[in-house]
């Protein structure tokens, strides 16, 4: 596999975790053998140090730097084992990502001071691949914002659900790059932090961790707009068949009344009992209506209908 000899670096690629180069690495480490046996059936970020020698200190693991929104196991790993005179790094598929130029990054990597310097542009790579990914992401969470003032619906909140677990996922991803960034500078010392490809993607994984802090805030506004609107609108519902059933209380109670069937009943001999009746239902629900009125229980659901009738209109 491809072995590519820099000015202070070497980085040796390989197809997969059980190559002869990945092997050889092994001699004498039970946890590197741990971490080919774990890597097999990948869920989680895995990360391991060796500091035990001063000068000869080792940094593996295998990161998820791609995970579909869509599906669970729709992932790509990176497994790397990195030293001060060696990389070593399972093999990258940059023609699949168009954000991680092969022959750009090469170029990048002629400039490493050092094997961790090379992971550090690798890693850059990958994590620009993200940010391209998050601004397409941003374009769909700018388009979620309007709908929710225009269309606020059952169809909203679960697009609402779905962007929220989508910057999760989002958060978990850079979760793994900032973890092997604080590993690099504790396995390899500080000299490590002054590298220029490494203060270069620690401020890129920087720039990440501020999008997606800034999306989730945007995205709980979201859910708390939603429910202020659905809790209104529940509560002017509620209002509005408390006051209907209300007005309609004359109507049951007298009709009530007059339905029974008791043989002396006054009213069933007058001339008039009929239109009297009306009469009676009539006014005692108007009565009932000024009393609301006055008290200021009909006029938000009043001004409600009124409003939404003259922007009716004015859209035709």
């Amino acid at each position: 596999m491809p072995r590519h000899q820099f000015e202070n670096a070497v980085w040796q690629e390989e197809n997969v975790m059980e190559a002869a180069d990945f092997r050889h690495l092994l001699t004498g480490n039970p946890r590197l053998e741990q971490w080919i046996d774990q890597s097999k059936t990948l869920t989680v970020n895995l990360l391991h140090a060796d500091t035990s020698q001063f000068g000869k200190e080792v940094l593996w693991g295998s990161l998820i730097y791609k995970q579909s929104r869509l599906a669970r196991d729709a992932q790509d790993v990176f497994h790397f084992y990195v030293s001060p005179e060696l990389l070593v790094t399972s093999t990258l598929d940059f023609e699949e990502d168009v954000d991680l130029p092969r022959h750009l990054m090469l170029l990048q990597m002629e400039n490493a001071e050092s094997p961790v310097e090379v992971m550090m542009v690798l890693l850059g790579g990958m994590v620009g691949s993200v940010l391209h990914k998050i601004d397409s992401f941003e374009e769909r969470l700018h388009q979620l914002l309007w709908n929710i003032k225009e269309h606020n619906n059952r169809k909203t909140l679960e697009s609402i659900e779905e962007v929220r677990h989508e910057i999760l996922l989002w958060k978990h991803l850079i979760m793994g790059f900032r973890e092997i960034i604080m590993a690099v500078e504790e396995t390899f010392g500080e000299t490590v932090g002054s590298q220029r490809e490494y203060k270069r993607t620690g401020k890129r994984i920087d720039r990440c961790v501020m999008l997606v802090e800034s999306y989730e805030d945007e995205i709980n506004n979201m859910v708390d707009m939603e429910n202020v609107v659905a809790n209104y609108r529940g509560n002017e519902i509620v209002k509005t068949l408390t006051v209907l059933t209300t007005l309609f209380t004359p109507i049951m109670a007298w009709g009530a009344l007059w339905g029974m069937n008791f043989e002396a009943m006054p009213e069933l001999d007058w001339s008039l009992g009929y239109l009297a009746a009306i009469a009676v239902i009539a006014v005692s629900t108007f009565l009932l209506y000024l009393y609301f009125k006055q008290k200021g229980w009909t006029g938000d659901i009043l001004r409600s209908a009124n409003h939404h009738g003259k922007r009716k209109q004015r859209q035709d």
